[in-house]
């Protein structure tokens, strides 16, 4: 993996990362945090391996490449969070997880294609 898809992965991993420090008021660094063991952090950290993997479509491997975290860790943590949408009220706040998350993973895919534009958008001319 090139040095600019790397930066990506992990660009987006922080975005589910602080999406879900935010929905669990955890602090994100306490999320990425490898010493962290307490039962909501590391839950929270389950949360944003899933959200990455299945909100963002990255692969275990690339989620677990950006978190510095073995493959079969994230693979755990994505079961883990499946098995728990069983309960329905758990199955509607990760939908609204990962739409909140596509819908910002979107707007900077958005915003990173325009600084790529050719020429900025304000020297353009319309007639």
């Amino acid at each position: 993996m090139n040095t600019q898809q790397r930066l990506r992965d992990e660009h987006s991993v922080r975005l589910a990362v602080g999406l879900t420090g935010y929905a669990l008021q955890i602090p994100a660094e306490l999320i990425l945090s490898s010493a962290e063991r307490d039962h909501r952090i590391v839950r929270a950290r389950q949360v944003a391996m899933y959200l990455s993997h299945i909100g963002l479509g990255m692969s275990l491997a690339r989620v677990a490449s950006a978190l510095g975290r073995d493959r079969s860790t994230v693979a755990h943590a994505c079961h883990r969070i499946e098995d728990m949408r069983d309960d329905p009220d758990v199955d509607n706040w990760l939908d609204e997880l990962e739409a909140r998350l596509k819908g910002a993973a979107n707007i900077e895919q958005h915003q990173r294609d325009l600084s790529l534009s050719p020429r900025p958008l304000q020297s353009l001319q319309l007639s």
